[in-house]
């Protein structure tokens, strides 16, 4: 029986942060596939006896083994996973959870959702001061998403993203104290350079950002992710010959938004004060 994406990105989280017990440690890429066809098995039994035929060494199908590829090389792209296990074993196919992994997985920071409206409220929750023009894209973007219409979603939800970072560029500028530093972000029109001006004017107060809490993961909520919606928007925005993005990295897309648009957030609230 074949699983969808989130069903299995669950069950990798769960053995990842230990709360589901396998046979071998999720330290190498072969342990963690086997962990979570033992998991699934284990789920599916539900504690009855082992049906007849049923094989003594679960596997996974081949669909659900490309997911689990998917599934890892998503968490390694948004910081969970880092390769290499110790100095003993420092490259693949050994891996371990980054610090930042264990933090946000282990206190749910995933935003689940399953429908428009659930997905709105979780960003309206999570970013309170969103602008109306950033929510009317997002909106567009999570409904074309559930339209099957995954080329527009990725640009809608590219477009809210640098809509949200314009805005931050402005109140950057505007800080009565650090506003100077920031006027060539708000001079470039390309959406790139702009980010690099930005990123630039930044790097000098980044210590002295308050509260600290709020940055701890500043380089993955602001540059990692707005790279990986902004090169998404583009591919689907432009003829550049790029496969359509699929329907479990659209989803992804659409998770990473709300972490990238706190994080704006957070640092409009620093340069307002």
């Amino acid at each position: 029986m074949d699983h969808t994406y989130e069903e299995l990105r669950d069950v990798v989280v769960d053995i990842l942060l230990r709360r589901e017990a396998v046979t071998y440690p999720p330290e190498q890429w072969g342990s963690l596939t086997s962990g979570v066809a033992e998991v699934i098995q284990r789920r599916a039994l539900a504690g009855a006896p082992m049906p007849q035929g049923m094989p003594r060494r679960p596997m996974l199908t081949p669909n659900d083994a490309e997911l689990v590829r998917d599934v890892f090389w998503d968490l390694f792209r948004q910081g969970y996973i880092t390769l290499g296990l110790n100095d003993g074993n420092a490259a693949w196919p050994f891996f371990r959870l980054s610090r930042f992994g264990e933090k946000a997985l282990a206190t749910g920071t995933l935003n689940r959702f399953h429908d428009t409206t659930t997905f709105l409220r979780i960003v309206r929750d999570r970013v309170p001061d969103l602008s109306e023009e950033a929510l009317r894209y997002v909106d567009e973007a999570v409904a074309s998403f559930y339209a099957g219409c995954l080329l527009a979603s990725s640009v809608m939800l590219g477009v809210a993203a640098e809509a949200e970072f314009i805005r931050l560029t402005e109140v950057a500028n505007a800080s009565p104290t650090r506003g100077a530093a920031f006027a060539d972000a708000v001079k470039e029109r390309n959406i790139k350079t702009k980010i690099t001006a930005f990123n630039k004017a930044l790097e000098p107060i980044r210590k002295s950002l308050e509260p600290r809490k709020a940055f701890e993961d500043l380089d993955t909520n602001l540059a990692q992710i707005q790279a990986v919606i902004r090169t998404a928007r583009n591919d689907a925005g432009h003829p550049t010959g790029a496969p359509p993005p699929s329907r479990e990295q659209s989803y992804v897309n659409l998770q990473m938004f709300i972490p990238l648009a706190r994080q704006m957030m957070a640092l409009r609230q620093f340069f307002a004060k």
